[in-house]
């Protein structure tokens, strides 16, 4: 199994036991920058995962979490991301994403969703 492979294998894996946090804690590069559709760009390990916090703890109840089966093309992974949650002060929302990785040295440099 390619480094690539691993990596991507290892985050679909925490991810769909919701550990998103504790996967970018292990996976993530100090220097990850972090790609929103509508522009916002987070930068550094330790702002990702605070914005990763944020958004978690605002979810009061979660309905669904599917995540697809990584593909792997050399230094760059993409899965499907399916999530239905309820929002504090928002409501229930239906999130279908495709989320692009890079990995460099070993570690994701780079994230980027497309909704």
């Amino acid at each position: 199994m390619t480094v690539v492979k691993r990596i991507a294998t290892t985050l679909v894996e925490l991810c769909r036991e919701w550990k998103f946090p504790e996967a970018q804690a292990v996976l993530f590069h100090d220097a990850a920058v972090n790609i929103e559709p509508d522009g916002r760009i987070t930068t550094g390990l330790a702002a990702i995962m605070a914005k990763e916090r944020s958004f978690l703890d605002s979810i009061r109840e979660r309905h669904l979490l599917e995540i697809s089966d990584p593909i792997v093309a050399d230094d760059y992974f993409a899965m499907q991301l399916l999530m239905d949650v309820t929002i504090e002060n928002i409501g229930r929302r239906t999130r279908n994403e495709l989320c692009i990785y890079q990995v460099q040295d070993n570690k994701i440099i780079r994230e980027q969703f497309f909704y």
